[in-house]
């Protein structure tokens, strides 16, 4: 791929890309290590992976591999190796954005909730948003600092 022109993305941006590039690449590791787990239970066993799935999905997670890292090649993102700061800000970052995601306008197309227990779930993500916002002070504190 020389002479592609990567595509530069701010620091903020470019750790949490990064963060969700990782992610997939992890979640590859989990879609092949659950398919050689035995099943168990008859039920089980009957609502498991033929054969013929089994290969097309360890196929698919080949394809999906490939293109993560042409993905990789075509961007600007974090190296794998990095500094625990920058490795735990990535992480936090992430986990921001997975709750953000699920907050009730984003459950709502899984189904219809009440309103009570929206606000309910809402402010139990708000309290674990919380205690992300104040880790990533911590580690942004850091940056901020100068520190690598």
């Amino acid at each position: 791929m020389e002479g592609v022109e990567r595509l530069a993305l701010p620091e903020n941006h470019r750790r949490i890309v990064s963060a969700v590039l990782r992610h997939v690449e992890a979640m590859c590791d989990q879609v092949l290590d659950w398919m050689v787990q035995p099943s168990s239970g008859l039920r089980q066993r009957s609502n498991d992976l033929s054969k013929d799935q089994t290969d097309e999905m360890r196929a698919l997670v080949e394809r999906l591999r490939q293109e993560l890292r042409s993905v990789q090649m075509e961007l600007t993102v974090d190296r794998v190796v990095q500094s625990r700061s920058r490795a735990i800000a990535a992480s936090i970052s992430h986990c921001r954005v997975e709750i953000e995601e699920v907050l009730t306008p984003g459950l709502r197309g899984y189904g219809p909730l009440s309103a009570e227990t929206e606000l309910a779930l809402d402010a139990k993500f708000a309290r674990l948003l919380s205690s992300l916002h104040a880790m990533s002070n911590v580690v942004e504190h850091r940056f901020q600092q100068g520190a690598p």
